[in-house]
């Protein structure tokens, strides 16, 4: 039973019948307008060819950063029908966040069927396919660039590991999501502090074009300020600690949730930064996913979507792990829920079901997480 098992693991026919698949899937999801599209996409793009194409640029017609408005000028330019063009570039990430995965599993593995079963997998989990396919949205871009990242910090490339972050924070500001794990790494000397400095060299020839066509400069370097005063809820449909407290109290819970978080990262790298631990590929795998999980729960201001780095490194760390499926599987679900409760069934849907969930999962990844760095250094001094 366990050979043929292992024998079904290996089929890389099967894997690639199942990315066929996913891309069907995918496909057949093209179509459909939601507002996310209707609301924000379709009109800055009607925007786009009403005003120039790039002579649009000195408006502030978007509250993303220029580096995605450059690709929806290009989708303008071309000529290519919007709604296919956004999903398709968001899919084509998709594909290069679940290489990017596989690369960094086979580090373990040194075998490329990982790969074939990370891009197999990781498209079409739930909050993934609704991501782009369904919802028009762009979070495989930065997500991309930040497991790129985590994979060159891994294999010891410093240069390519903070120009991918650069990258991914000249998209999106959830890309700090995983900076407690840059934290811990920095450190402990994995990499040097200095080389940090190159993630807003890049923001800020990300935002040059668009200051040379007239957006004054003030504007674009305040941009994530902007965002982070657009929507003030302390949560969104995400089930983490802030569905307990009254958005009546939403200014001081925010500057007392954005402190928790700082102090959080600083007390925990610091303990990390002990040099009697002994970290392994697979015991900085585990940090990522807890790091993905954790930030989310105690920072205020987010969003449904803002677990989709947890959903992906959930399921690298059940890669390295190969036990616990549980763990990814329960971020899995609260993703899904939320997912689900920004709809018409908002109104119905608790959040309480879900953020105990994601409590639990919380816990017990971290309780794995210390166990096996406890083993591992034990391992060590004896």
């Amino acid at each position: 039973m366990i050979k043929r098992m292992s024998s079904l693991l290996n089929c890389k026919f099967l894997w690639i019948m199942l990315i066929i698949l996913g891309l069907i899937t995918k496909l057949t999801l093209f179509s459909t307008k939601t507002g996310d599209y209707i609301g924000y996409l379709e009109p800055w793009m009607n925007f786009i060819k009403t005003h120039g194409n790039e002579q649009s640029l000195k408006f502030g017609f978007y509250d993303y950063t220029p580096s995605y408005i450059y690709i929806l000028i290009a989708i303008v330019k071309l000529g290519l029908n919007p709604l296919f063009s956004v999903k398709l570039v968001s899919v084509f990430f998709e594909y290069v966040l679940a290489f990017l995965i596989g690369k960094i599993a086979t580090l373990k593995y040194k075998s490329n069927i990982v790969i074939w079963i990370s891009l197999a997998i990781i498209p079409i989990l739930p909050s993934i396919l609704l991501n782009s396919s369904y919802l028009s949205q762009s979070d495989a871009i930065y997500s991309a660039f930040v497991v790129g990242s985590v994979y060159f910090l891994l294999i010891r490339k410093q240069l390519l590991t903070v120009l991918f972050l650069g990258f991914a924070f000249a998209f999106k500001m959830q890309s700090a999501i995983i900076l407690p794990f840059y934290f811990v790494m920095m450190l402990r000397g994995n990499i040097k502090w200095y080389y940090f400095s190159i993630v807003p060299i890049i923001y800020l020839l990300s935002i040059l074009p668009t200051w040379f066509y007239g957006r004054p400069m003030n504007e674009l370097l305040t941009i994530y300020l902007s965002q982070s005063g657009s929507y003030k809820y302390l949560t969104l449909n995400f089930p983490n600690l802030y569905i307990w407290i009254s958005n009546v109290y939403y200014e001081p819970a925010k500057i007392v949730g954005i402190i928790s978080t700082a102090l959080l990262t600083l007390a925990s790298g610091f303990w990390l930064s002990n040099k009697n631990f002994n970290f392994t590929i697979e015991i900085w795998v585990k940090l990522a996913f807890l790091s993905a999980i954790i930030v989310p729960f105690v920072l205020p201001g987010m969003h449904e979507r803002y677990m989709y780095l947890g959903d992906v490194l959930g399921v690298l760390y059940f890669l390295f792990n190969r036990k616990n499926i549980h763990l990814p599987i329960g971020i899995l679900l609260v993703s899904l829920y939320s997912y689900i409760r920004c709809s018409r069934y908002n109104e119905i849907l608790p959040l309480w079901p879900a953020f105990f969930i994601y409590l639990a999962v919380i816990i017990l990844t971290a309780i794995d997480f210390v166990s096996t760095l406890k083993k591992s250094s034990n391992e060590i001094a004896k």
